[in-house]
């Protein structure tokens, strides 16, 4: 008889293979399926040294996949003393508050960093309409620079230490489009110590000192010991040598080889697919994009099934570049690539993703707008015609503003769509006056619908790991703030827990081994304190992780 190391039982089983199936019991041997079904059969697998667990009817499901995040970075953000300039601020007084309580703790010079905070939630903004700025921090900084991110990272704001540091002045300094913008006076041309986008942040963080090798390790264990909590035991993060300066260094390429050398040394509690920044220097174009993959200096990876580095991540858009049209002529943005038009900053797109298709990578860009979602599906098309029979997968980060004819394009060539339904729960309400397609907002239904592969993310460290948080809102369609937004469009909940688990192996190339509770596939699981199929749906971002396993051990137990 051959006997399991694990036998689970007593459980509902969500196995999410591709009837929706439910089952009783899980049998695994060396971190692998090896059978499913009920309880009496399941039964035969236990030998005198095999683990049993009596889950007493609680729900297991596929442990979670995270197809989006920026993970090392998130672990930075969990570090004790951080400054999180998010959660519970309402006011630049609160944040120089923090900033204050920093500077106490810190070594003389040393650089203070925090992210998270919003401009259009903080008090003194709204009442002065105006942005945070290098004077809010100089009040309480001394003579630390000070640097911090807003929530959605693109901008950076930092104090005049920081500034003397870097050796900028308003005098010294221009940029191209494409390397992003500094903000200046309107009156004056004086800097304001606002950078956006990252060849514009670079100009500072090139300064900073960045994490030891050890500290980016400790990062690792951080972020994936707070994903195991929320049921994670796969993610993403965008790391290379484009991000070597950005974000502490966090977003470096030594944060691939740290990855694999934990891989090697099975320190790793959760599975990581990096995608790789290469642009150099953050700048978004053909030339850094491509010589960056030169330069590249990538680690062989011994088992692709838990580190892998096979997808580029590009930028397409900042914020928003939106479609001509609905009156957005003449105020719709612009791409972050080189180019004086839409047409040229197309073209640049184009030459770049069929040359990334060429070498074989596979692409995720970042696309809020509807042009860059249009421009990009359309050189991804124009790509697999060029050189077809490499079926990459290409996909889209964000999608916010995607059109039903869009995903029927993205299904015909088999590109998919990367959403974040944690971030939509909290600005969708935001973004419906502002989005081309306002009827077809975050339609991820209809998309999976037309045969669309929609694997969700959170997006994090910008929002919060909790998969469940999406679910909640893709089936309610309902806001934080008790918005609703096209209730009827709301999704099944069964395709809202594909897109945080079989979806995100589909985007991995990973659906043969991971994503559902199968025979042949890893034996990586979790267990839900409240059946979430029973639940009112407004409560299911609340329903609490009781337990995960990745690789058939243990990971994360909810104290009782």
């Amino acid at each position: 008889m051959i006997y399991a190391d694990l036998v689970i039982l007593n459980g509902k089983v969500a196995t999410v293979d591709c009837s929706f199936s439910m089952k009783e019991a899980i049998s695994v041997k060396d971190g692998w399926i090896i059978d499913v079904g009920r309880d009496e059969e399941i039964r035969n697998y236990i030998g005198p040294d095999t683990k049993v667990i009596d889950l007493e009817g609680k729900v297991i499901l596929p442990a979670a996949n995270d197809a989006h995040m920026h993970a090392v970075h998130t672990g930075l953000k969990l570090r004790p003393g951080f400054i999180d300039a998010g959660n519970g601020v309402k006011s630049i007084k609160d944040i120089q508050d923090k900033i204050a309580r920093a500077v106490e703790e810190a070594k003389p010079g040393e650089w203070i960093y925090g992210i998270g905070f919003m401009d259009f939630m903080l008090k003194e903004c709204i009442e002065e309409d105006r942005l945070l700025n290098r004077y809010d921090l100089d009040a309480v900084s001394g003579e630390h620079p000070v640097m911090l991110n807003d929530f959605g990272l693109h901008t950076l704001v930092v104090n005049s230490k920081a500034l003397e540091i870097s050796g900028i002045h308003k005098d010294n300094i221009e940029l191209n489009p494409e390397e992003g913008y500094i903000g200046r006076d309107s009156e004056t041309g004086e800097l304001n110590g606002r950078f956006g986008e990252w060849a514009a942040q670079n100009l500072i963080t090139k300064h900073c000192p960045v994490l030891s090798d050890e500290e980016i390790e400790e990062c690792i264990i951080r972020v994936q010991r707070a994903l195991n909590e929320q049921g994670i035991t796969n993610h993403t993060d965008i790391v290379g040598l484009g991000g070597d300066k950005l974000f502490l260094g966090t977003w470096g390429e030594r944060a691939i080889h740290l990855y694999e050398k934990m891989a090697r040394e099975r320190r790793l509690t959760a599975r990581v697919s990096c995608n790789v920044f290469s642009a150099l220097n953050g700048v978004q174009s053909y030339d850094a994009v491509t010589k960056g993959i030169q330069q590249m200096n990538l680690p062989e990876f011994k088992d692709k099934n838990w580190v892998k580095a096979d997808c580029i991540k590009i930028f397409g858009d900042g914020a928003t570049w939106l479609r001509k049209t609905l009156g957005n002529e003449n105020n719709h943005g612009r791409s972050v690539f080189p180019g004086s038009t839409d047409e040229e900053q197309a073209e640049e797109i184009e030459k770049t993703i069929i040359e990334l298709h060429r070498l074989g990578w596979q692409i995720g860009i970042h696309g809020i707008g509807g042009m860059t979602i249009d421009t990009a599906i359309n050189a991804f098309v124009k790509a697999q015609k060029i050189y077809p029979k490499k079926s990459l997968r290409h996909f889209i980060i964000h999608g916010d503003d995607m059109t039903l004819e869009n995903a029927e394009q993205m299904a015909k060539y088999n590109i998919g769509c990367s959403p974040q339904p944690i971030a939509a729960n909290i600005v969708a309400g935001l973004n419906v006056p502002v989005v081309t397609v306002k009827d077809e907002l975050f339609n991820w239904q209809t998309y999976m619908d037309k045969g669309v592969t929609v694997a969700a993310g959170s997006d994090s460290s910008c929002f919060s790991l909790n998969w469940r948080e999406g679910v909640q809102f893709a089936v309610t369609r309902t806001t934080v703030m008790g918005q609703e937004v096209r209730p009827d469009l709301s999704m099944k909940l069964e395709d809202a827990i594909r897109m945080y688990t079989i979806e995100g192996a589909k985007q991995e190339h990973m659906e043969e081994v991971r994503g559902s509770i199968e025979v042949n596939k890893v034996a990586d699981f979790q267990v839900l304190e409240k059946n979430i199929f029973e639940v009112s749906l407004n409560e299911i971002g609340k329903i609490p992780v009781s337990m995960t396993i990745c690789d058939g051990k243990i990971v994360y137990e909810k104290n009782i």
